[in-house]
């Protein structure tokens, strides 16, 4: 297999092996040159005769110049040290797909209640939505300007790796890695348990529910349904790049329309609408079941539904080497994903705030629908106010249900490429296995399983214990936000010869917004940090994990 034979140049700092076939000062110094080319000077050289000439058809040019785009990928990723060893097949529309699912705002389904309303009411949910989204498109330019420059997989570590100061790189690489790899790792598990809470809220009203015949799965159950979904969506990721493209274009649809329909649906449906006073200046925080009291600290707090929604915008970096035209699809896909997740997400909260017809009901433990998740007692609480019946929500809670079914598949689909790119430097146990492909499809099966394994094992506890999946999701969002904030600070640092910038670029804006990227990633991880019911816990997982 190709993994076998092949390390790139992180690999000889981070342990295992030597420098592949380019060494990586050469590869820093090529990269410099190559800024200085284009694709299409390039494509006259490298590639040769490729057809796309204005004398061939139409079908023959658009072949010719995606050839040419391919080559000049695989030239820019060897300049940088790698091997083309993925398939290059992936459009930006595919790319924007898949981040874009990643970014799924139906993960709100359950932290909408736990953490907005609980934290601050409409405030904490619009306001924050709103903040969180502006911050999180200066870190996905950033991020996406750094994309644009080092178009590979490994994207985080090695721009770490590339613009430290030689003495320290290594460390820094290595953290910038392995924070990433295991906030996605959190990540996964987080959605995989929210999507195993969203489940079990369908049966228990397709039962029965508030009757009193609703089926309560039991924790076991709850822990066997994220083992069946992790069981599928490892195997969705291991069959061909050509499925995973196909199911990340339905994902991209059914969250457009299916989003829109279920606002108009909501809308539609209440009986009365709150006021936009109401919406947006309404301060509610459930003091007696978190026991914060500083309203600041609470409003930062209930943060962490928004940012927790809006993150894993990496996922296009991850997947740069099998998308043609890199360096500018992917970049374009990432920040395009976060202002669509931004925009669609804040038009569902404004419908599901607007429509509201308690809170408290919301956020009881005990309502109708048995504390299933916050959406899915709003909808009940809108039909039964309109027809005296909630059980209309039932058709809608599908709509959630399957949007983070498809979100959950993209997140494992990034991580599986982010432990093959790894593994690829030789920064993993187990490297030598993790980085293979599989010879059929060029995928990386065995990383993708063992992604899905480490998810199954975070999630167990969460299943037994509420508190641990408040604990998952604030270590995703601190160990993701801050594997992000490494590269973004070191381009404030960085020298002239260690930063070419690639066609996407900010130009002069990009340091003094990189400042901003680094500001936020410090404020929006202080309270999730310094919260001691939640610090005790994140301990423990990270010094274990550091072990290791």
């Amino acid at each position: 297999m190709a993994g076998d034979v092949f390390m790139g140049p992180v690999g000889g700092c981070l342990g295992m092996g030597k420098f592949g076939v380019v060494n990586a000062n050469h590869a820093r110094m090529d990269t410099s040159s190559a800024a200085r080319c284009t694709p299409k000077t390039f494509g006259h050289g490298f590639t040769g005769s490729l057809h796309g000439s204005s004398h061939g058809s139409k079908h023959r040019k658009s072949h010719g110049l995606r050839a040419r785009a391919g080559k000049w990928d695989e030239l820019k990723l060897w300049q940088m040290g790698y091997r083309q060893e993925l398939l290059r097949s992936f459009t930006m529309l595919n790319s924007l797909a898949l981040c874009s699912s990643v970014l799924s705002f139906f993960a709100l389904s359950d932290t909408f209640g736990k953490y907005g309303l609980a934290y601050g009411g409409p405030i904490s949910v619009v306001w924050g939505w709103i903040i969180c989204s502006v911050f999180s498109l200066v870190v996905a330019l950033c991020l996406a300007e750094l994309l644009s420059a080092f178009p590979t997989s490994g994207g985080i570590y090695y721009w770490s790796w590339v613009m430290a100061p030689v003495r320290h790189r290594t460390a820094i690489c290595w953290m910038a890695g392995w924070l990433n790899l295991l906030g996605q790792v959190a990540f996964t598990a987080g959605l995989e348990y929210s999507l195993a809470q969203a489940i079990a809220g369908v049966v228990y009203l397709q039962t029965g529910g508030p009757s009193g015949t609703g089926v309560r799965l039991s924790k076991t159950a709850l822990f066997g349904i994220v083992a069946l979904m992790l069981l599928v969506h490892s195997t969705l990721n291991s069959m061909s790049p050509s499925i995973t493209a196909y199911l990340s274009m339905v994902s991209f649809f059914w969250h457009v329309v299916a989003t829109l329909a279920l606002c108009t649906v909501i809308l539609c449906t209440a009986r009365h609408l709150n006021s936009f006073k109401y919406v947006l200046t309404t301060w509610a925080s459930d003091t007696d079941g978190h026991g914060i009291k500083n309203p600041v600290y609470c409003f930062l707090m209930g943060l962490l539904m928004s940012q927790w929604t809006i993150m894993g915008y990496d996922a296009s970096i991850h997947i740069v080497e099998e998308t043609v035209d890199g360096e500018n699809a992917a970049s374009l896909a990432l920040v395009g994903s976060v202002g669509m997740c931004s925009g669609l997400g804040f038009v569902l909260l404004l419908s599901l705030t607007f429509a509201m017809p308690s809170m408290y009901n919301v956020l009881n433990q005990d309502n109708a629908t048995g504390g299933h998740g916050a959406v899915l007692q709003l909808l009940w609480d809108v039909f039964k106010q309109k027809y005296d019946n909630g059980y209309g929500a039932l058709g809608l809670a599908y709509i959630p249900l399957v949007g983070l079914f498809f979100c959950a598949n993209a997140s494992l689909c990034a991580n599986a490429r982010m432990a093959y790119a790894f593994s690829r430097d030789g920064a993993m146990p187990g490297a030598r296995i993790w980085r293979q492909l599989n010879r059929g499809s060029h995928l990386p099966v065995k990383a993708c399983w063992l992604m899905a394994m480490l998810a199954l094992l975070l999630t167990l506890p969460c299943v037994y214990n509420d508190l641990f999946f408040a604990t998952v999701s604030a270590g995703s969002v601190v160990a993701l936000s801050l594997s992000y904030g490494i590269p973004i600070c070191l381009r404030i640092f960085h020298n002239k010869y260690s930063f070419i910038p690639g066609p996407f670029n900010l130009g002069w804006a990009g340091r003094p917004l990189a400042v901003v990227a680094c500001f936020w990633i410090v404020l929006v991880n202080l309270p999730f940090t310094a919260a001691v019911c939640h610090v005790l816990y994140m301990h423990v997982i990270f010094n274990g994990c550091t072990m290791l």
